[in-house]
């Protein structure tokens, strides 16, 4: 592939971004090998450029996790960069199953307050007109790469109002619930499907506006049926893949 097929100087977008991007792609689906350097001297070479953008680049790559460098050998895609995610894990329990398979998992919690959630949450909640809920949003880390965002609506007690530093040291709101008020899930159901970020998603996300998302929606019950609580969890894509398993 040339490089005028792989860069758009007239998109708007800078160089840098552009080449950066390709490599991403790349090394997400394997193309670029993990035992083959990304040299300087390669990629001037294959995008007709100037040092500065591919620098910047790898930069930027290596910040983020894709590529790390070996003294005197040169700058390495790292191998296998996707997150699995089993079904089984827990409601809430994204960031502690990644700390557990020795990821640095971070989160951070904002717009923590109670509100009339939108007529189709209410709708997939069984819940009347006016009442309120616990609401939230948690943008989830991976060695500082944000990997999903996830929107949260709670069924809880006038008394349960956790502070956004607590959701973010707790990990899991349900897990805090069910310690300060013994409301405990019984069960969850999913849909997930594909879709595109907006301009604010993209944003928190850190990729293009209109580029793939893995959208997974959750709907969580306590004991008897009762819903308890909706979630909508946004995933960049190319980094995640939700791994289920059937039992016959």
């Amino acid at each position: 592939m040339t490089s005028a097929q792989e860069l758009s100087p007239s998109s708007g977008t800078p160089l840098y971004r552009q080449i950066k991007e390709i490599l991403r792609q790349e090394i997400l689906s394997g193309v670029a090998s993990p035992d083959r350097p990304l040299t300087e001297a390669k990629l001037l070479e294959r995008f007709g450029v100037s040092r500065a953008p591919i620098r910047q680049a790898l930069g930027e790559l290596a910040d983020e996790g894709y590529v790390y460098r070996k003294q005197g050998r040169g700058t390495f895609p790292v191998e296998s960069p996707q997150i699995q995610r089993p079904a089984g894990v827990r409601a809430g329990g994204l960031q502690r199953f990644l700390s557990s398979q020795g990821l640095k998992a971070s989160s951070s919690v904002r717009n923590v307050a109670r509100v009339e959630p939108p007529a189709r949450i209410r709708a997939r909640l069984s819940l009347a007109n006016g009442e309120e809920l616990l609401h939230f949003e948690r943008l989830i880390f991976v060695d500082g790469v944000p990997l999903a965002l996830a929107t949260m609506y709670m069924v809880t007690p006038p008394g349960f109002s956790p502070s956004a530093p607590e959701l973010e040291a707790a990990g899991a709101a349900f897990e805090l619930l069910e310690t300060s008020h013994g409301i405990r899930l019984e069960s969850a159901e999913h849909e997930a499907w594909a879709t595109t970020a907006t301009a604010g998603q993209a944003a928190d996300l850190d990729v293009g506006e209109g580029d793939a998302l893995f959208a997974l929606e959750t709907v969580f019950y306590t004991t008897g049926g009762v819903p308890a609580g909706h979630r909508l969890a946004l995933h960049r894509a190319d980094d995640f893949r939700y791994r289920f398993a059937e039992s016959y």
